[in-house]
């Protein structure tokens, strides 16, 4: 469980005040960067509450920020808004569909070319990336018979399409050489997509550390991404993992199954929501413990990185950033599962930095967002590099101690998603029964959240 008080205001002496011990580069250092993202990973509904080594070897020993959102809350615009530090309107990705440009042309043939990747293959950084990339990545490609890695980095391991466990296609390439396309099964052994991204992460560590053995004085940075599927849909937990929090329940926020006197508040779509009967709330129960059993996985993994990298020497010399691309809902204001919505529990989403610059066991209550991602990455890849480095034009702003923005408000953006002109697929106006999904044609929306001693408000 990430330890943490729940604040609303911004406080801009965190880091300076509260700071027990901060590790500083030399001006002529850079350091190695490792991205952890997970899928659909909330804060507020126990996301992080049974990940023992995130605590121990992340929260503990960096900087938690207690107030993290997703400038919008699905999959593949708030990972193009991690790669270019762009609102979703001015790359522009809108939603998961082709049509959305997630993974459209426009995206791969300009937005792509302008991400903290190549700015760090510019800089002379060793780029690489392992696992979900964007939610269409590959489709289009690979019934080409084609692959297509992405600019900007050196070594890619990417899932073809959107998180899967078991039964998915990866796409792998290696310093420039043809990509090629390996498929996997289910077998737990040689094939459960969270532990595979590990391993390969682990050959990447491994060769770098390699190739830079006895020469530290000419060692060449890293850039590398690790995205795990968890704790995405179908929810598959590694094997000696499932059913370890049978007989758990889903939080029952204020919010959860909310009365029809407090969702008629709400916008269109969570107005169409039916009360939430015993049947939809024992699926909700086995999604929040499904959810947190894949979730021990990643928590293994980040207890073997950072041990990992301080056997290698290397650990004070690297920054870690752990987030979620987008927050969960789990039966609050009646809707069962998923995410889209402008809703605390949608785009709040743990982030945790540690390494040179950031001081340990602190929590600040700065905003940060998932734009402030790319510009922070492309001031540590730059500092003290003298060469011409493009400039992404980014919307956010870098988190870099001691250059942090003070911001009271921010945008949060969605264009929704449906079929047909009423928006709910096959049934017009609304499918029969009771209704309990998250999204529709006309779920778009553009709202400003703001946070500061006088508001707190969307």
């Amino acid at each position: 469980m990430i330890r943490r008080r729940w604040t609303w205001i911004g406080l801009a002496s965190t880091y300076a005040s509260t700071a027990s011990v901060v590790h500083v580069l030399g001006a002529d250092e850079r350091p190695n960067i490792l991205l952890l993202l997970t899928d659909d990973q909330d804060l507020i509904l126990g996301g992080t509450d049974q990940m023992p080594n995130l605590q121990k070897y992340l929260a503990d020993e960096g900087t938690f920020f207690s107030n993290a959102f997703v400038h919008t809350p699905i999959c593949c615009p708030s990972r193009a808004s991690i790669l270019t530090g762009k609102y979703i309107h001015n790359i522009p990705v809108v939603n998961n569909s082709i049509s959305g440009n997630c993974y459209g042309d426009e995206w791969i043939g300009a937005a792509e070319h302008r991400t903290f990747a190549t700015v760090a293959a510019q800089a002379g950084y060793l780029t690489s990336y392992a696992g979900k990339y964007l939610n269409r990545y590959g489709r289009k490609w690979i019934q080409k018979g084609v692959a297509q890695i992405p600019p900007g980095w050196d070594r890619w391991f990417g899932l073809v399409g959107n998180s899967q466990y078991y039964n998915y296609t990866i796409v792998r390439s290696d310093h420039g050489a043809p990509p090629t396309t390996i498929r996997h099964g289910d077998d737990p052994a040689a094939d459960y997509l969270p532990d595979l991204l590990l391993n390969r992460t682990m050959e990447v560590l491994r060769s770098h550390h390699s190739s830079t053995a006895g020469r530290p004085n000419n060692r060449q940075p890293f850039l590398h991404v690790l995205a795990w599927p968890a704790p995405h849909q179908p929810f598959t937990p590694a094997p000696q993992y499932a059913g370890v929090f049978a007989g758990q329940t889903a939080h029952r926020t204020p919010n959860y199954n909310a009365p029809w006197t407090a969702n008629r508040q709400k916008h269109w779509l969570v107005r169409q929501m039916a009360e939430i009967d015993g049947a939809t709330e024992e699926q909700i129960d086995a999604m929040y413990r499904s959810r947190l059993e894949t979730l021990l996985s990643v928590d293994d993994h980040v207890r073997t990185i950072v041990e990992y990298l301080a056997s290698a020497g290397t650990l004070e010399n690297t920054v870690l950033v752990y987030t979620s691309d987008n927050g969960f809902q789990l039966g609050q204001h009646r809707i069962k599962s998923d995410k889209r919505q402008l809703y605390e529990h949608d785009i709040r989403v743990p982030f945790i930095v540690r390494g040179p610059g950031f001081a340990k066991g602190v929590t600040t209550d700065e905003i940060v967002l998932n734009v402030d991602l790319a510009p922070s990455i492309v001031e540590l890849v730059t500092k003290g590099y003298q060469g011409e480095i493009q400039d992404i034009a980014a919307d956010g702003a870098s988190f870099v101690p001691p250059t942090v923005k003070q911001r009271k408000e921010f945008l949060v953006s969605y264009h929704g998603e449906g079929v047909g002109p009423c928006g709910w697929g096959k049934g017009c106006p609304r499918p029969p029964g009771p209704v309990h999904g998250a999204d529709a044609w006309n779920n778009t929306y553009h709202c400003l959240r703001t946070l500061s001693r006088s508001e707190n408000s969307v």
